[in-house]
């Protein structure tokens, strides 16, 4: 008879049952959310914004990719005329505001390079057309995170051999 009360479960409860499934599952939601720092819209209105400061005309995608071998990258999808930003979510996730327009502006300034110099192509000239736009502070602070990723990773990959 014991065992019939462990198992049997007091139905006045189960609309206490109910709130906290639906609480865990807010909060289940709500984690996952908070977990993405910039949403796809969010840039993409950047995107827009720093075009029309730079000058630059052509369409740009925005993708959020696991795993980007440069962190973030840009380049020409030559059969549709369109250029693609390429995020790294984990990278993405670790950028503040102002280190998100740092980014966008110097991949932008790619995009400058790839339609007036596409042989010109280098780290100092995206960063020059950059400027245009964003501070040098905000560029220095991508610029250590990029480094301290990379250490981290050669850190790592010297371990897992």
């Amino acid at each position: 008879m014991e065992e019939d009360r462990v198992t049997t479960v007091d139905r006045r409860n189960y609309p206490m049952l109910r709130v906290w499934i639906a609480l865990s599952l807010m909060l289940i939601v709500q984690a996952n959310g908070a977990a993405e720092r910039h949403s796809t819209k969010k840039i993409k209105s950047i995107v827009a914004e720093l075009k029309k400061q730079l000058g630059i005309s052509e369409e740009i995608e925005v993708i959020v990719v696991e795993k980007n071998n440069l962190i973030v990258s840009v380049q020409p999808i030559k059969d549709r005329g369109v250029y693609q930003i390429s995020f790294e979510r984990a990278f993405l996730n670790t950028l503040d505001d102002p280190d998100l327009h740092a980014v966008i502006a110097h991949e932008l300034g790619h995009v400058w390079i790839f339609t007036h110099h596409p042989y010109l192509q280098t780290e100092d000239l995206a960063n020059s057309i950059a400027f245009k736009a964003v501070n040098q502070d905000a560029m220095d602070r991508v610029y250590e995170k990029v480094r301290s990723r990379q250490r981290v990773d050669s850190n790592l990959s010297a371990y897992m051999h």
